[in-house]
């Protein structure tokens, strides 16, 4: 009798788990696409530049800072 309690317990908890990950997983698939991800929000203080000048610092930088940034970028 003990272990079918044991066995129901456990099944009810992993149950609830699964559904509040669910629910989780959810409220983060519908989540409005223009909300800003903890990722794309510069830390306070960290510099910023636009793409457009990044680009230009790129096409004027000299083979060896390329070849530096292509092996950064690759591993």
């Amino acid at each position: 009798m003990e272990n079918i309690l044991k066995e129901v317990f456990a099944r009810l908890i992993q149950q609830s788990s699964r559904v509040e990950l669910g629910k989780k997983f959810e409220s983060g698939f519908y989540a409005k696409p223009d909300a800003l991800s903890p990722q794309a929000v510069p830390a306070a203080g960290e510099p910023t530049i636009s793409m457009t000048a990044l680009l230009e610092l790129l096409k004027d930088a000299d083979p060896e800072m390329k070849a530096k940034l292509r092996l950064a970028l690759l591993t």
